[in-house]
């Protein structure tokens, strides 16, 4: 293995397994659209990388291997975290028909993406193997031996593409990889020479290593952004060049000044907009913010990073996706009290069925990518430090099995909790014998007063918030460390006046009882795999009345029973109970006709259209306010599918 300027390291990801809650939401995702995609349509019933000759109606292009590309790598990251044969064997398909088809020079998959399609250049034909790659970085881990990573050695080391071409570029990821696996120095010179080309040719906006760097606002395609926009913290782990490393800290720091979301993804409809509390993202973003960001966690080992997977992971991604994983949202929003097909309120194919959940809610890309966030997220839970020591980077029920210490000896660690709607955490050890090892534990930036134990007995000194706490000593076998994170309510503020309600990792948005209904319309709907509208069928037109410094009295925390399916209505595990005050006149926005857009092009558009409206004026919210104080319920965004997270504030003291 190649030696890195990197603080931590992934665990293969056969050393870790989901338990409890994490490990029942994988398995919803088997039983859901991961196992099951085709009923998407194209070009999920087309074979994917298991058929090089996939066509559309404008010919062979590169899209349908980048969509599936996407849903490979979740499908197989999900199977070998459960060690479920159908979805392996599903996945295994595809992977072995590309390793057993490569040409002649070792290139592998379609042969017509060695050139690129008229029309297409910009985004160069090369970007979907960055993500079929991704999987056979799994599948490699699976495997064991060396034939995977010497295939796509071979595969990279063998034609003839520059790799600098728009996204193109983005097979800087997977190079380094295969370089770090093999050791061959032609495959680090391929990879800076790439990411060098690309900066002095024509890079995409936003994303040269000069706009990276800069104060500039981005406003390019969100997912270009996370895809690009982490190259420099990998480049950094093998070359150890700064500024590399600067470019790729300073994205990421842009992103949370310009366009963070409460739910802890930037918003992005399909470029990147603002905090607005009707702007969204795409689900798409989720999966790739999450990923790019894990690479800034691993070459820098601060807990910040992590504090920003959890968020997103816990927010944004349960709330994108219905609870039974059969249906998503293209677009997913802070605030959206109504999904339909005609309710997409953003400008980008405005009155669409984008915010609508479904199994294809409007375009492929973000029906594959929903499959990858939470293998993602287990499979980084538990990282190694490069000293023969574990680490606790990202919580929740898992267990872990790995060789550590300066004798490679084997230790079990069992995580047992309800984290994040639980402040308690236990690790319980199963070693043969008393084994020395450091192990770190990540204390999250939001909490204050954390405490540890080890059998029972207070481990003294200072946790610091924001920091990873490292413990020395030899464990044994029947070894327990319980490590308690306690979670205050924040109030945080946004624009137009508005406000969220915190706790811990999880912002909270109002309970709305919700309307399910199917939409015939929908050609891909099936019984199994409906196409739903979704309506409120309760008030939703409430302005939070309380009073930020008092919310330890104003506001009611709820523990419901302990679930391991907590991220619906139904079986929402954490509630709180809030003083609230109803807005006169805050409604739906019914419209017989718009004006839609894609890309640089609008046009009008005539039907039936109802849209989640802007929070109210704060001027005018006063004399708006209902004169009865009442108590409304919030639940875990990930509950929600309908919500209001960003609220109207009505100061109370």
């Amino acid at each position: 293995m190649v030696e890195t300027f990197s603080k931590y390291y992934e665990l293969p990801i056969t050393a870790i397994q989901p338990r409890g809650w994490l490990r029942t939401y994988l398995e919803t995702q088997r039983d859901g659209l991961t196992g099951h995609l085709e009923v998407a349509g194209f070009p999920f019933d087309q074979g994917g990388w298991g058929n090089h000759a996939i066509t559309h109606q404008s010919g062979a292009t590169w899209w349908p291997y980048e969509q599936t590309g996407y849903w490979l790598d979740g499908m197989l990251r999900c199977g070998i975290l459960l060690n479920d044969p159908f979805l392996i064997e599903k996945a295994r398909q595809p992977i072995e028909y590309t390793l057993q088809h490569a040409d002649p020079d070792g290139y592998l998959g379609p042969t017509f993406m060695k050139k690129p399609t008229p029309g297409e250049r910009w985004v160069a034909n090369r970007w979907p193997h960055t993500i079929f790659f991704r999987a056979l970085m799994a599948y490699d881990q699976y495997k064991g031996g060396d034939r995977v990573v010497q295939a796509v050695a071979r595969h990279y080391l063998s034609e003839s593409s520059s790799h600098s071409k728009g996204r193109d570029v983005t097979n800087v990821e997977t190079i380094l990889w295969a370089y770090q696996r093999t050791g061959d120095a032609r495959l680090l010179d391929l990879a800076v020479r790439a990411f060098t080309d690309y900066n002095q040719g024509s890079p995409l906006p936003d994303t040269s290593l000069a706009d990276l760097l800069s104060d500039q606002r981005a406003t390019i395609h969100g997912v270009t952004y996370n895809e690009i926009g982490k190259l420099g913290a990998v480049l950094y782990r093998y070359t150890g060049v700064q500024q590399y490393l600067d470019a790729t800290v300073n994205a990421y720091r842009k992103l949370d000044l310009d366009q963070m979301l409460v739910d802890g993804v930037n918003s992005s409809t399909e470029a990147l907009r603002g905090k607005d509390p009707l702007d969204s993202h795409e689900t798409c973003d989720i999966a790739d913010y999450t990923w790019g960001v894990g690479y800034l966690l691993l070459t820098l080992g601060v807990g910040d990073y992590a504090d920003k997977i959890e968020r997103a992971c816990f927010n944004a991604a349960p709330g994108a996706v219905r609870s039974d994983f059969k249906g998503l949202q293209y677009f997913s929003c802070p605030n959206q009290v109504v999904a339909t097909r005609t309710s997409n309120h953003n400008k980008y194919f405005h009155g669409s069925s984008w915010m609508s959940y479904r199994p294809n809610p409007g375009t492929e890309c973000c029906p594959g990518e929903v499959n990858r966030i939470m293998p993602n997220y287990v499979s980084r839970m538990w990282l190694a430090d490069g000293q023969g020591g574990l680490v606790a980077a990202l919580y929740g029920p898992s267990q872990v099995t790995t060789c550590v210490g300066e004798a490679g000896q084997e230790v079990t660690i069992v995580e047992d909790t309800q984290y994040p709607f639980s402040e308690r955490i236990e690790f319980h050890f199963q070693v043969s014998q008393p084994l020395e090892f450091p192990l770190s534990l990540r204390i999250p930036g939001w909490c204050k007063g954390a405490e540890l134990s080890v059998n029972g007995q207070p481990v003294k000194g200072e946790l610091p918030a924001g920091r990873f706490v490292t413990l020395e000593r030899r464990f044994a076998d029947g070894d327990q460390i319980t490590l308690l994170l306690p979670m205050s309510l924040r109030i945080q503020h946004w624009p137009r006046g508005g406000v969220s309600l915190e706790r811990g990792p999880l912002a909270f948005s109002l309970r709305i009882e919700e309307d399910w209904r199917v939409d015939a319309e929908d050609v891909r709907s099936t019984p199994d795999f409906p196409a739903w509208d979704l309506y409120p069928a309760s008030s939703w037109n409430y302005a939070l009345a309380l009073d930020p410094q008092n919310l330890e009295r104003d506001v009611k925390v709820i523990q419901g029973g302990n679930s391991d399916h907590p991220w619906s209505l139904a079986t929402a595990p954490l509630m709180l109970q809030v003083p609230a005050r109803r807005v006169i006149g805050w409604r739906l926005q019914k419209k017989t006709s718009i004006i839609t857009s894609h890309g640089h092009k609008n046009w009008r558009v005539k039907g039936d259209f109802i849209f989640t409206p802007q929070l109210p004026n704060p001027d005018s919210l006063p004399e708006r306010l209902g004169k009865r104080l009442e108590t409304v319920t919030l639940v875990p965004y990930g509950c929600s599918k309908l919500r209001i997270t960003i609220f109207p504030f009505a100061l109370e003291k």
